[in-house]
């Protein structure tokens, strides 16, 4: 078993929401990133988190690390799955068929879910497939895709069909499917957990920007990276390329942050369509049921509240990469966020990428 103890605030995932909006530094270095090369005794580069039902949390490094982590309540950070190796976006692997999770290759790991069975769920990204952890057995599964780039096997199995670039597999409210950004494809697809097939839910194959009206599977996408589900079947979708977050609600698409789809930043506090976001990379709901948007490229978390149909900053120094912790989420700076998730004690947690560490505070 590899432990690592940082240099850490204690997590107490479990404890009810904190009186306090100090930031906590859950896991890394306060003063972000400290070596230029990866290390294999700390996490490198975390792209996304997730909680089981106990309260621990898991997470992913990307290309610096290519490892599953969790965190206990100690501060002790394990690694789980994955060897550590460093991988560039554009690496070749043979499929890997390795089902012992301390022998896996992982590529350049995305995203991570955990079912309600305590099966964890990651987005094995440039190996074009969906995998599963079991914490109990320590083995790794095959979810969906083949392992090679490709488009294909919709209405079939899962394991048999293509995908190009899984980015995020989030779980549906009901937990028996996972929404599966398949960029490359330009498509959104859903992957059936229980009935193990696979189907295309929005877009037509085509690159280009969301068409407000269409029905979704007419539309083209502009770089689906991630997705989330609300209680009602709504779709809110983030769009890379597209600098945009689209809903899918009723039949429909449209865009509901960025309508114009340029880069930068700006629009707090006003209307969405109006707003704009750079290169979002992750989408996941609050409790309150607003969508809580990591705006990657402008190093800040936003957040969509669709009653009111606006946006605001809910943590990070808009445009402004940076390490230093502030008194609060909003004082506090990021450097290339690409994960976010409400704590079971109520508090934001990004994966603050860039700065090899993730921080946690309460959101206003």
């Amino acid at each position: 078993m590899r432990r690592l103890h940082t240099r850490v605030v204690a997590l107490a995932l479990a404890l009810a929401a904190p009186a306090r909006a100090e930031v906590a530094v859950l896991v890394g270095d306060p003063a972000g990133r400290v070596a230029k090369d990866p290390d294999p005794a700390r996490m490198n580069e975390p792209f996304a988190v997730a909680f089981d039902a106990e309260g621990q949390m898991y997470g992913v490094e990307y290309t610096r690390g290519n490892r599953l982590f969790r965190a206990g309540a100690d501060g002790a950070v394990e690694f789980v799955a994955g060897r550590f190796h460093v991988s560039k976006h554009g690496d070749v692997f043979p499929p890997d068929e390795a089902t012992a999770a301390a022998d896996v290759r992982f590529h350049g790991l995305h995203d991570v879910a955990i079912g309600r069975d305590g099966l964890v769920y990651v987005a094995d990204t440039f190996n074009h497939q969906i995998r599963s952890f079991d914490p109990a057995t320590r083995s790794i599964a095959v979810v969906a895709g083949t392992g090679q780039a490709g488009f294909s096997g919709d209405g079939g199995p899962a394991r048999a069909a293509a995908f190009k670039q899984a980015y995020c597999g989030s779980l549906v409210p009901a937990g028996d499917a996972l929404l599966v950004a398949d960029i490359g494809n330009h498509r959104l697809r859903r992957v059936d957990l229980v009935k193990a097939t696979v189907e295309t839910l929005v877009g037509n194959g085509m690159a280009g920007r969301p068409v407000d009206g269409a029905s979704p599977l007419a539309t083209p996408l502009a770089g689906p990276r991630a997705a989330c589900m609300t209680a009602d079947g709504t779709i809110y979708l983030a769009l890379r390329e597209g600098n945009a977050l689209v809903e899918i609600k009723d039949g429909t698409v449209r865009t509901m942050v960025n309508a114009a789809g340029k880069a930068g930043y700006g629009g707090d506090g006003g209307p969405g369509r109006e707003a704009l976001l750079a290169g979002p990379k992750y989408v996941s709901l609050d409790r309150a049921g607003r969508v809580l948007i990591a705006d990657t490229e402008n190093h800040c978390i936003r957040r969509y509240d669709p009653e009111r149909e606006t946006i605001t900053t809910v943590a990070g120094v808009p445009t402004k990469a940076g390490a230093a912790i502030g008194a609060d989420l909003r004082s506090t700076q990021l450097a290339r966020p690409h994960g976010c998730a409400i704590a079971p004690d109520g508090r934001l947690v990004i994966a603050d990428s860039d700065n090899d560490r993730i921080v946690a505070g309460l959101a206003d």
